[in-house]
């Protein structure tokens, strides 16, 4: 009897766990954001600058009278020099990620088949075009542009430590998976020049 009840047990868990993703599919992004806390747990508050000149990230550790000690610094890939917009100030984290989806934008899908290179509108993670590598740390930073900006990996190692992108910060996935690991939706991130 007991193991009649184990395997419809596993059995309704292997259901549940193929159709789930299945029904969400069409309504959210295949990754869910990820979540630092546990129960039980109190999180560390984090605070996140980025210098677009410097070419870095540093992770600071947040203290209970408002100073901040840093904790980490990540080489990271920012704004092309040139680019007349990008983000800059204060906003927040607002989703973690891992192995996202790329949904490029049209303009994205324009530059790529001006190279060449025909994009599919989604593109899974793990794909050689997948520019968010594995991770997305997606900011409430925008312009006036309207774009979209993120910290994310990427398929390209020489990228990071350089001025290359649209605005958005890559890094090296090792040490994005770190970051991502750490911080929570919520954190803060300023953006400096």
């Amino acid at each position: 009897m007991e193991l009649l009840m184990c395997m419809r047990a596993l059995i309704a868990t292997v259901i549940i766990s193929l159709l789930v993703p299945h029904a969400l599919r069409a309504e959210a992004p295949a990754t869910a954001p990820k979540t630092t806390q546990t129960a039980g747990a109190v999180a560390k508050a984090y605070y996140v600058e980025i210098s677009i000149s410097g070419r870095r990230l540093t992770l600071f550790e947040a203290g209970a009278n408002g100073d901040r000690l840093p904790v980490a610094e990540y080489p990271v890939g920012t704004a092309v020099r040139g680019l007349d917009t990008y983000p800059l100030g204060l906003g927040k984290v607002t989703g973690i990620y891992f192995d996202p989806w790329w949904y490029p934008t049209p303009y994205s899908r324009q530059v790529f088949r001006d190279r060449g290179i025909v994009l599919p509108a989604k593109v899974p993670p793990g794909h050689p075009l997948n520019y968010m590598g594995a991770f997305k740390i997606a900011l409430s930073h925008k312009t006036w542009k309207g774009a979209i900006y993120r910290i994310h990996g990427n398929n390209d190692p020489k990228r990071v430590g350089r001025r290359v992108t649209g605005g958005c910060f890559v890094m090296d996935n090792q040490d994005g998976l770190e970051l991502a690991r750490r911080i929570r939706v919520g954190t803060q991130v300023n953006i400096v020049r």
